[in-house]
C-alpha cells in the first residue's frame, strides 16, 4: 500500500495541468443565458508562467446549460477598463481575445470533443492556404479551473471557429461610405427563433430560418446582419439542389471529409441541420471567374462543430460502460445535411469518399492513432491527479456532470467500440488492407451504372428486373438493392 501511495504522489508531482483561476464578484451565480460579466483570469502553465488579464465571462451552450454546477463559459480577454479586446496566445495557441471554456459536463470521459477535433485537424485542412496552416477546426488544451477559489475540475480551453481562422474577408467601406459585406460564416442550428415552422428572420437578422426547421445563426459579420447577407445561403439551400450546382459552389473533398469524420466517429448529433458551419471567403467574387482562385473564394466550406457525442457518446451522457450509441452507417442515406443530401448516390462523390477513407484509415482514423489520443489524455487526467480531484468534487451521480469512476476502464471499452467501428467502415467501402487507391471520373451519362464503391459497371444499359447482378447498385443517381 505504501508503494502505491508513493507512486501516485510521484505522478502528481511529475505530471501537471495548467491552472486557470477565475475571479468574479462574490455574489455571482451562474444561470442560463447569463450575459457577459466582468472578472479576471489568471492562467498558470505547467512551467509556472502566468498570464493575468481582465476578462468577461458568460454561460454558453444548449444542453451544457443544464449542468451549471460545472458551467461551460465564453471568455473574452479585455483591456484594463474592459472597453476593448485584448489578444493573447494562451498556452501556445494562436493569439486571440475570444476563448471557449468547455466544461464537457455531458461527456463521461471529458475528452470526446477534443479527440474528435484533433483527428479532424490531422485529416482535413481547408482547401486554401491560411496563416494557420489551413486549419479548419478548433485547437485546445486541457486545464483545471477554479472559480472564486472553488475547484470546478477539468476544462478544455480552446479557440473558436471565426473569421480570422478561416481567412474570411472583413467588411469593407466603399467610396460612397456604404459597408460591403464580403466574408460570411453561418452556423447551423439556433435557439434565437423559437417558431421554426416558417421561413424568416429574427428581429436583428442575426438568425434565419431558410426553410421549415432549417435554422441558422450569422456568426460573422453579426454587426452587419441583413437579408442581403443571408442570400448566398438561401440561394444554395433553396435553389442549389442538383449535383452540378454543388460541384460548382462546394469543394467535394471537403464535404467528403466531413461525412467520413461523422461516420467513422459516429458523431450522432452532427448529421442533419445542426452543429456545423458553412462559410464563404468573399460573397462578391464571381464563381465563373477565369482565375480559379477568385472562383474558389466564392465557394462554400463546411466546418464541424460541437463533437462531444462522438465515439459512442450521448448528448446527456447516458451511454457508458460498454453501452454506446451505434449510429448505424446505413443512416447516411437519410437525413443528410445540405448539400451532402444531394450527393448521396452520386458515383463521383462516392469514389472520393472511398479514396479519402483509404487515406484516412492509415493515418488520422487508424486504430493506433485514435487509441493514442485517448490514452494520452487518459494518462494526463489520471497521472496529474485531476481526475480524482474532479471525482472528489462532484462524485459520480446523475445530478452532476457526467463522469465515470474508472477512466482507464472506460477508455479501454471505447477503444474496443472504435475497433468495431473501424471494421464496419472498411466493410462499408469494401476495403482490404491491400487496396491503395482508386480512380474516379465525373458521371457523364444517365444510363451509367455504378456499384456502391463508385466503380463504373460494364453494362451500357441496365434492367433491374432481369439483371444477374446482386447487391447494391447506383443507377440514375438512385440506390437499388438487387437480389
Amino acid at each position: 500500500m505504501l508503494l502505491i501511495a508513493i507512486t501516485i504522489l510521484a505522478y502528481a508531482q511529475d505530471v501537471k495541468m495548467p491552472i486557470l483561476e477565475i475571479s468574479l464578484a462574490p455574489d455571482t451565480r451562474f444561470y442560463r443565458d447569463m450575459p457577459y460579466t466582468n472578472g479576471t483570469m489568471k492562467l498558470t502553465d505547467t512551467e509556472g508562467k502566468v498570464v493575468e488579464m481582465p476578462a468577461k465571462f458568460k454561460t454558453r451552450g444548449a444542453t451544457a446549460q443544464d449542468y451549471l454546477m460545472k458551467p461551460s463559459l465564453n471568455m473574452k480577454l479585455r483591456t484594463a477598463d474592459y472597453t476593448e479586446e485584448a489578444d493573447s496566445a494562451l498556452l501556445g495557441m494562436r493569439s486571440c481575445s475570444s476563448w471557449i471554456l468547455d466544461a464537457m459536463a455531458i461527456d463521461r470521459i471529458c475528452m470526446r470533443n477534443r479527440v474528435a477535433f484533433d483527428i479532424w485537424n490531422e485529416f482535413s485542412r481547408l482547401p486554401y492556404e491560411t496563416n494557420f496552416d489551413g486549419r479548419n477546426g478548433t485547437e485546445g488544451r486541457f486545464i483545471e479551473v477554479y472559480i472564486n477559489d472553488e475547484y470546478y475540475g477539468i476544462y478544455c480551453l480552446s479557440d473558436r471557429i471565426n473569421r480570422k481562422l478561416l481567412d474570411l474577408k472583413k467588411v469593407k467601406e466603399l467610396d460612397d461610405g456604404t459597408m460591403q459585406v464580403r466574408g460570411v460564416l453561418y452556423k447551423s442550428g439556433t435557439q434565437s427563433i423559437l417558431d421554426q415552422n416558417d421561413a424568416g428572420y429574427n428581429e436583428d437578422y442575426t438568425a434565419c430560418v431558410v426553410e421549415w426547421h432549417n435554422a441558422w445563426e450569422l456568426t460573422f459579420p453579426e454587426d452587419y446582419a441583413s437579408p442581403a447577407v443571408w442570400k448566398p445561403l438561401q440561394d444554395a439551400i433553396l435553389r442549389g439542389t442538383n449535383v452540378a450546382y454543388i460541384k460548382k459552389y462546394f469543394f467535394l473533398e471537403n464535404l467528403a471529409d466531413f461525412q467520413l469524420h461523422v461516420m467513422a466517429l459516429a458523431i450522432a448529433d452532427n448529421w442533419g441541420n445542426k452543429n456545423h458551419f458553412l462559410s464563404v471567403r468573399n460573397i462578391n467574387k464571381d464563381i465563373n471567374a477565369e482565375d480559379p482562385d477568385d472562383a474558389n473564394r466564392r465557394r462554400f466550406v463546411i466546418t464541424p462543430w460541437d463533437l462531444d457525442t462522438s465515439l459512442g457518446g450521448n448528448y446527456i451522457g447516458a451511454c457508458y460502460n460498454g453501452n454506446y450509441e451505434e449510429f448505424p452507417l446505413e443512416i447516411f442515406y437519410k437525413n443528410a445535411p445540405y448539400p451532402i443530401s444531394f450527393l448521396i448516390g452520386n458515383a463521383e462523390y462516392q469514389a472520393i469518399l472511398k479514396q479519402r477513407w483509404i487515406e484516412g484509415r492509415k493515418g488520422a482514423f487508424s486504430m493506433k492513432n485514435v487509441n493514442k489520443k485517448l490514452e494520452t489524455y487518459r494518462d494526463l487526467f489520471i497521472k496529474s491527479g485531476a481526475w480524482q480531484r474532479m471525482i472528489d468534487r462532484f462524485g459520480v451521480t446523475s445530478s452532476g456532470p457526467m463522469l465515470v469512476a474508472d477512466l482507464a476502464k472506460e477508455i479501454g471499452l471505447i477503444e474496443k467500440w472504435y475497433e468495431n467501428r473501424f471494421h464496419e467502415m472498411d466493410a462499408y467501402f469494401g476495403i482490404t488492407d491491400g487496396i491503395e487507391n482508386i480512380e474516379y471520373s465525373p458521371l457523364n451519362t444517365a444510363q451509367a451504372v455504378y456499384n456502391l464503391q463508385g466503380h463504373r459497371m460494364a453494362d451500357s444499359t441496365f434492367n433491374i428486373l432481369h439483371s444477374t447482378r446482386k447487391g447494391i447498385i447506383i443507377l440514375n443517381g438512385n440506390k437499388y438493392f438487387v437480389r
